[in-house]
């Protein structure tokens, strides 16, 4: 939001502006903005290797789902994503998402109450002991063509330095996996540590 034409709201009212953040990614990750810009270059690459293959016809409902996932990131304030859609020649395949988003608490107080709440009902926990993280897991079944498959989505919250808990960074981190692979399954668990270890390794630096 701008003010007569100059920056933000928050410059305009004198309030810093929140710290960037960094992750270090998996092998064949890359960080992408949910803007126009990028759409248009994920739906560039799609169309391409629809062309590829001599599936012209699969090209538009890819793009339907496209729009529909970029409406749903603007809709929930997502300020960056990650996903495997780089060069690599690793064989660890790790078939997820992640997403960063800043939660606030709805009257300005601090995020103390999510965080209890959290590990109330979730069972949330320090990322690898560290406590300025939280961490837990939600579950959930879906039926597709040719089967049904469990999307867990992990969650990790860690307050913006500076905002006296007011606001925090989450990570929600999806992967799927057929509903016979069970929960215990090395490959799944190895799946989930990769993330751990990609969302602990979150940094701050002074804002651009």
């Amino acid at each position: 939001m701008s003010v007569n034409g100059g920056g933000s709201l928050r410059e305009t009212l004198g309030v810093t502006k929140d710290p960037e953040f960094y992750l270090k990614l998996l092998d064949g990750w890359e960080r992408h903005a949910p803007n126009e810009s990028d759409r248009d270059a994920i739906d560039a690459q799609l169309k391409a290797r629809c062309m590829a293959a001599n599936r012209p016809d699969l090209h538009a409902t890819f793009r339907t789902q496209l729009d529909q996932a970029f409406t749903l990131m603007k809709q929930q304030n997502v300020v960056a994503y990650f996903a495997a859609t780089g060069e690599t020649t690793s064989k660890a395949y790790v078939p997820g998402t992640m997403f960063a988003t800043i939660r606030r608490s709805p009257n300005g107080e601090s995020l103390d109450a999510y965080v209890t709440h959290a590990i109330q009902q979730y069972g949330a926990k320090p990322l690898f002991g560290d406590k300025r993280f939280i961490r837990f897991e939600r579950e959930s079944r879906k039926e597709i063509e040719g089967g049904s498959i469990v999307v867990t989505s992990i969650v990790y919250v860690a307050p913006v330095p500076g905002s006296n808990r007011r606001r925090g960074l989450q990570l929600t981190a999806t992967i799927a996996r057929p509903a016979e692979m069970a929960a215990t399954d090395p490959k799944f668990i190895g799946w989930k540590t990769a993330l751990d270890v990609c969302a602990s390794t979150l940094r701050w630096a002074p804002p651009a």
